[in-house]
């Protein structure tokens, strides 16, 4: 602040990125006793209780010393200060927005995605579609089809090791989902899945990407699988985690198809994996609805497993019925009672140059998945229409969680 006598005192402000300049009404006078002092100043102008500014440094070298002005100017100005600074501070940094494309700059690791497309590709729906199976079910449904690869989301170790020699038995290549959630000294169970020496892993969570780009028991995967739980919504993140090791990612649930389509057009649109149908899981809990309903124990230790003979299902307040599925941790996931279909845009992504797409099952019969399969392959060799393609499955056609077209009953 400054000021002289028989001028204003002017006081400066600045907290953040806000910075204000407010003068008195009255003049400064010379003082007959001690004048503004840092004590004075402090005690009067400088309190700023109720307000979320405090002072850092008060600086006088520019103020007359012995001058004197009313205590009620000094906290005029006090109010002048927080009524200039407070409203800049509420709204931020006033940015310019840019016209152009920063993807370049942000992205320095990125290869190139300008190459020329061809117009119409027809995906191979052996090579390009995937299963991700949950029982033996619908695994034997999967060899059926003819498919190339599977992945296996199995609820004990024992089932899960059968699972793999049966799938290797069919020639499928075999990817083997992780735990949605691990937690320090869980590593174990990444462990059990490398002993079983997959053709690649369905990572969910970062330190399983970790662990597995590292190699688990000194043996990396030949290939990483990304899922949608490692929250991809942006091209930069796309490129952050290929570049850690993923070979494929399935963009997060968020996207609906304008962004979906924006993500594969700004990345390589090969490595990603669009889901056919699915469930959304729509919540995971350490809660066990299994041990709670069905048993007196608390844990697999005294619950007696009675997952492994019943089915449960939560229902809602419109009769629907959302299926509880366990996991290798005695986890909970509640899935959606919608089954849903991106079949009216598969082929819109595959002209767009996706590769891989992915049939999610949760409690569907042998015979329910051999359906389904059956009308993805037809819909990816484009001999069925999307739309007879959502006639046959009789899913929701619906984008992640943001965007409903139609449905079917």
């Amino acid at each position: 602040m400054r000021g002289a006598a028989g001028a204003p005192l002017v006081v400066e402000a600045r907290a953040r990125h806000a910075s204000t300049r407010v003068e008195s009404t009255a003049k400064l006078a010379r003082a007959t006793g001690r004048g503004l002092d840092e004590v004075l100043l402090r005690d009067k102008l400088a309190s700023f209780g109720g307000t979320p500014f405090r002072v850092a440094t008060l600086d006088l070298a520019s103020l007359e010393p012995g001058l004197h002005l009313p205590v009620s100017e000094l906290k005029a100005l006090r109010r002048a200060v927080v009524d200039a600074l407070l409203p800049q501070v509420e709204r931020g940094v006033v940015r310019p927005v840019v016209q152009t494309s920063v993807l370049s700059a942000l992205r320095p690791r990125s290869s190139s995605v300008d190459e020329p497309r061809s117009e119409a590709r027809v995906v191979d729906a052996s090579n390009g579609l995937v299963a991700l199976c949950r029982e033996d079910g619908q695994l034997e449904a999967a060899i059926d089809a003819g498919l190339a690869e599977v992945e296996l989301d199995w609820m004990e170790m024992v089932g899960l090791a059968k699972a793999v020699e049966r799938a290797r038995r069919a020639n499928l290549r075999v990817v083997l989902a992780t735990v949605r959630v691990q937690k320090p000294g869980e590593e174990g169970y990444d462990r059990r899945l490398a002993a079983l020496a997959p053709d690649g892993v369905l990572v969910r969570h970062w330190g399983a990407l970790v662990a597995f780009q590292e190699g688990v028991a000194g043996t990396r995967p030949p290939v990483l699988h990304g899922d949608f739980s490692l929250n991809v919504t942006n091209s930069i993140t796309a490129s952050e985690l290929f570049a850690r090791g993923l070979d494929t990612l399935t963009p997060a649930h968020d996207l609906d198809r304008e962004q979906l389509f924006a993500l594969c057009a700004a990345s390589d649109p090969s490595r990603f994996t669009i889901p056919l149908q699915h469930r959304i899981p729509t919540f995971h809990t350490e809660h066990c609805v299994y041990a709670h309903l069905l048993s007196h124990g608390r844990d697999f230790r005294t619950c007696g497993r009675p997952c492994e003979a019943h089915r449960v299902a939560l229902r809602d307040a419109k009769g629907r019925e959302h299926p509880v599925i366990v996991d290798v941790g005695c986890r909970n996931t509640v899935f959606n009672a919608d089954v849903q279909s991106s079949a009216e845009y598969a082929l819109d992504a595959a002209d767009l140059g996706v590769r891989r797409f992915r049939v999610e099952f949760v409690r569907e019969t042998r015979a329910e998945a051999a359906k389904v399969l059956a009308s993805y392959r037809e819909l990816l060799a484009r001999r069925a229409s999307p739309r007879a393609t959502l006639e046959r499955v009789r899913a929701l056609s619906r984008v992640g969680v943001t965007e409903t077209m139609a449905t079917l009953k």
